[in-house]
């Protein structure tokens, strides 16, 4: 194995460590001497890579961007109308919560810097706006191919889905009683009701099949 790839292995497990210790055990167990154990590392090792744990944390956001990022690219979006690649992003997301522990983990983490009011807020700040990028190119797609209304106003669709996705996350997370796969369906009944057209050739009305298949890769990832 070539040093680069090592780099990469050893930041891979690391990040993976402060995921599922964030999952596990909550915030407070995110010492650099945690992550290190659980990763099979020294707290040195931690500490050297990323700095500071809001370094650490930075590496952690961008992890799970990139992850998802891939997921979406498996499942094909890119090939669908941007309506369809909105409903596949949401059903994508309400997927990977229920079966990733790392995406849960996201949430407790967004969470307790909210509460805390501690200085990483600005990190999640910048996930979202990442993450508002990605609805936006969407959004202008299906401007372009006709599956979304002329008149929509992008910037605020936007700020909609995002919230909505953060809030029934979050409420997921407070109730496992949630009715998370309903509200995810009704959230996709919104979307192409408020933003669709009424003329959309070669496109569905109902969500994209692909969606249910990212539950069995997700699980194995």
């Amino acid at each position: 194995m070539r040093q680069s790839e090592r780099r990469q292995q050893s930041s891979n497990k690391l990040i993976n460590a402060y995921l599922e210790l964030a999952a596990e055990e909550g915030v407070s167990a995110l010492t650099f001497d945690n992550i290190g154990l659980r990763a099979g590392y020294s707290r040195n090792l931690a500490f050297h890579k990323f700095g500071s744990k809001s370094g650490l944390l930075d590496a952690v956001i961008n992890h799970l961007h990139d992850s998802m990022e891939e997921v979406r690219h498996e499942a094909d979006l890119e090939t669908l109308t941007g309506l369809d690649a909105l409903l596949l992003y949401c059903a994508i997301h309400f997927e990977s919560l229920e079966e990733q522990a790392e995406i849960r983990a996201y949430f407790v983490l967004m969470s307790e810097a909210i509460a805390t009011l501690s200085d990483v807020r600005p990190l999640f700040a910048q996930s979202h706006v990442r993450s508002n990028t990605e609805l936006r190119r969407l959004f202008t797609r299906g401007l372009a191919d006709g599956s979304l209304r002329k008149d929509v106003d992008i910037e605020m669709a936007v700020m909609m889905i995002t919230t909505q996705l953060i809030g029934m996350s979050c409420q997921y997370l407070i109730d496992p009683a949630f009715p998370l796969k309903a509200a995810g369906a009704e959230l996709q009944s919104l979307i192409r009701n408020a933003y669709g057209t009424s003329m959309r050739i070669g496109v569905r009305n109902e969500a994209p099949p692909r969606a249910g298949a990212t539950a069995t890769r997700l699980r194995q990832r």
